[in-house]
């Protein structure tokens, strides 16, 4: 394999371009604002401490993905153990000091909020690889957490950046009410889906996990409990979603309503076919059975992302 794809491939760049993405969309469409220095440079913060995140967690899993992806592993094989750590320290402080620049040009003497929810997102996703990952749910709540936080840092960056102009504040209270509405959904969505497909994704790697002494919820409370948990929690987010595409309807945007009705088949179908695994067709779960559950989960978090685009 070419390294230059490799590293690519290492830092999971199509997972690196959604929250870039997600970040723009919350900024421009929902915020309505345009592009400063200071947001690239927050954009730019995250993508980076994110891709050390995905380097190091893959240094943690070399035995797992040596059983459940033999084929795709790259940390051992591509690069060496010591190489890997290097782009992880470099990623991660390139990282953080885009976010530290970021900070004090927008925000001035508020800039530690943004900058200390930076160092807690690198030190949590170095928690995960290291230490939580094999914890039971810890683990799955912090990467959802952490997909959460780039649909909702956009709109606190841009807050605290206006905490110096009280007058400026004064006349925007209702365009941050309103907003803060729109982010609190789509940060609630962002979330219920990641721990969704985290869940999912643990079923498919129960073999690996397994052997090097997870405990994910597969493995300690048994395959039927860890589906009827994502079947109620896909239930829960198909009742979000609805309610959602209803509000976003009452306030004239019709294309989300119809996207979101569209993200959350997705997840029906997720329901389906846990379902009838559960109940009737136990031929339904196989690693290849859940890997497309993660694919429609993946898909359907796309949509909702895309959604923002039609927010004028």
């Amino acid at each position: 394999m070419n390294k230059l794809a490799a590293f690519f491939k290492l830092v999971r760049w199509p997972n690196l371009l959604i929250t870039a993405l997600t970040m723009c969309l919350v900024h421009h469409c929902i915020l309505g604002l345009l592009s400063t220095l200071a947001f690239t440079l927050l954009v730019i913060s995250m993508v980076l401490i994110q891709a050390g995140g995905y380097v190091i967690n893959d240094i943690f899993d070399v035995e797992i993905d040596a059983i459940n992806k033999p084929k795709k592993l790259i940390v051992g094989k591509v690069f060496t153990e010591k190489q890997s750590n290097l782009f992880y320290i470099v990623l991660t402080i390139i990282g953080l000091g885009c976010g530290l620049a970021a900070s004090l040009m927008a925000n001035g003497r508020n800039f530690i909020t943004i900058f200390a929810c930076l160092i807690l997102l690198a030190c949590f996703l170095y928690s995960y690889s290291s230490r939580y990952k094999k914890k039971l749910i810890v683990g799955n709540l912090i990467v959802s957490l952490s997909v959460a936080l780039a649909v909702f840092l956009p709109w606190l960056f841009q807050i605290l950046s206006m905490l110096g102009d009280r007058e400026m504040l004064l006349e925007n209270q209702e365009w941050m009410h309103v907003t803060l509405h729109i982010v609190l959904i789509y940060t609630a969505f962002a979330f219920l889906m990641t721990f969704i497909r985290e869940i999912v994704k643990d079923m498919q790697d129960v073999e690996g996990d397994g052997r090097s002494h997870c405990r994910t919820i597969p493995i300690i409370w048994g395959m039927n409990v860890a589906q009827i948990i994502v079947i109620i929690l896909s239930f829960v987010t198909c009742v979000m979603i609805w309610n959602a595409a209803s509000y976003f309807d009452g306030l004239g945007f019709r294309i989300i309503y119809y996207m979101l009705y569209a993200s959350g088949f997705l997840v029906i179908l997720v329901t389906g076919n846990n379902l009838m695994s559960l109940f009737s067709d136990k031929s339904l779960r196989t690693e290849k059975q859940f890997h497309l559950q993660s694919m429609w989960l993946k898909l359907s978090m796309l949509i909702g992302v895309l959604s923002m685009f039609f927010i004028k």
